[in-house]
């Protein structure tokens, strides 16, 4: 008895220090949990500000978003985004199906066509998220900043990402090229110009009604007229020595400027020049008055979008050339529209040709000897030149017996621009 007594205090005496470990091990545990609050459950317990789920003990900030639970932005078919430096994985968080991969905070998706845009997007800003605040990306887009949402093949930047670069049509990109004006860069996709030539009414010879003298002789900020430098576009933009008259190029001028959105920052640039009596000979790349207009317009070339050739001809080649050279009236005219665009290397560059003056009265009658001559060769144009329509002239107020006044100017113009619009040739918002 006394031995069995003394083997059971023998087994009795480690059974306190094996209390003391179990409640050492607990307390450590209890510990642990205490320093990494996060690692909670199921369903996981984002961190303030840091956008990502976890899943069965979730990670710290930069952690990798399981399936499951989110509390990013939506991207693609299944797979979350996170806020600050949390990459998508699981579910296929691409358009196309992909999965992504996660590459520590503040990753990039990738991998088998896992971009957060459905082809060839990247995610940037703060740790890869696809848009910070609710952004979406479209095919191809990138996106960066806060909230951008691009269309396709579009970029964002900075704060509500518009598009970057590029013209008012929406699938150009800027070049950057462009030209200083007045101290200002402007891009070539918004510098925008119209070359305008002819006789003595491009040259202008309008004075009247003198209510739309401000139209014509106020400058008005984004309209200017080059001839070497810019400047302030007002009449006369086709000066001929020290007439002064109106014309038809500010009318251009401000005709475009008014189909432009408000707020528009494209620029309208005149290349305009005009002289009285003058015919196709003389406008002829070998003639005096080709070199002097395309001079100006070849110092633009390639840093500016020429918008249109204008032109008024045709009523002077049956008033003033022998009568054995009117009838290759259309082909001079249509070497000199093909030498332009060649200069300039633009072979679609429309023409907007004036039609002959159907208001003209006297010798200039339309019925008359100089009218029956020239309007069948004038017709002929839109068949020999591509991209060239014929501007009326029906019901335009007259100066004089062949000359517009202003408001014939003005009303001409609008149909200038309205042409080009119903023919897709003005793509400028």
């Amino acid at each position: 008895m006394m031995d069995s007594s003394v083997s059971r205090r023998a087994f009795a005496k480690p059974a306190m220090p094996a209390r003391i470990m179990i409640s050492a091990m607990l307390l450590c545990a209890a510990c642990g949990l205490q320093a990494h609050p996060r690692s909670v459950g199921t369903g996981g317990h984002p961190a303030a500000g840091a956008g990502h789920t976890s899943e069965s003990g979730g990670k710290p900030s930069g952690g990798t978003t399981e399936t499951g639970g989110s509390s990013g932005n939506a991207t693609g078919g299944g797979g979350q985004s996170t806020a600050n430096g949390g990459q998508t994985t699981a579910g296929g968080g691409a358009d196309s199906g992909g999965q992504t991969v996660s590459s520590g905070s503040g990753g990039q998706t990738s991998a088998s066509g896992g971009q957060s845009a459905a082809s060839g997007g990247q995610t940037t800003g703060s740790g890869g998220q696809s848009a910070r605040s609710g952004g979406t990306t479209g095919n191809g887009g990138q996106t960066s900043g806060s909230g951008g949402v691009t269309s396709s093949g579009g970029k964002t930047g900075g704060a509500g990402g518009g598009a970057t670069g590029g013209s008012s049509s929406s699938s150009s990109t800027a070049s950057g090229a462009g030209v200083t004006i007045n101290g200002k860069f402007v891009p070539k996709e918004k510098a925008v110009v119209f070359i305008h030539f002819g006789h003595s009414n491009m040259r202008g010879q309008a004075t009247t009604p003198t209510s739309l003298k401000p139209y014509f002789y106020n400058t008005v900020d984004g309209l200017w007229s080059f001839k070497g430098s810019f400047t302030l576009a007002k009449e006369p933009t086709a000066p001929e020595g020290s007439y002064t008259y109106a014309g038809p190029g500010m009318a251009i001028l401000q005709s475009a400027k008014a189909a432009l959105a408000s707020g528009s920052d494209v620029q309208f640039i005149s290349v305009g020049f005009g002289i009285g009596s003058k015919t196709t000979v003389d406008y002829q790349k070998s003639g005096n008055y080709y070199p002097i207009f395309m001079g100006w317009a070849g110092q633009l070339k390639g840093n500016v979008t020429f918008g249109a050739i204008v032109v008024m001809l045709g009523l002077t080649d049956g008033e003033h050339l022998a009568s054995n050279l009117i009838p290759g009236f259309p082909t001079r005219m249509a070497q000199i529209i093909s030498d332009i665009r060649a200069d300039l290397g633009e072979p679609n560059l429309p023409v907007l040709f004036c039609d002959y003056e159907m208001g003209a009265t006297g010798t200039f009658l339309p019925t008359g000897t100089i009218g029956t001559q020239m309007i069948p060769l004038i017709h002929q144009l839109p068949t020999l030149v591509s991209k060239l329509v014929l501007v009326p002239t029906d019901n335009l107020e007259m100066q004089d017996d062949h000359h517009f006044d202003m408001q014939g100017h003005k009303d001409w113009a609008a149909r200038v621009i309205s042409l080009m619009q119903s023919n897709n040739w003005f793509p400028w918002k």
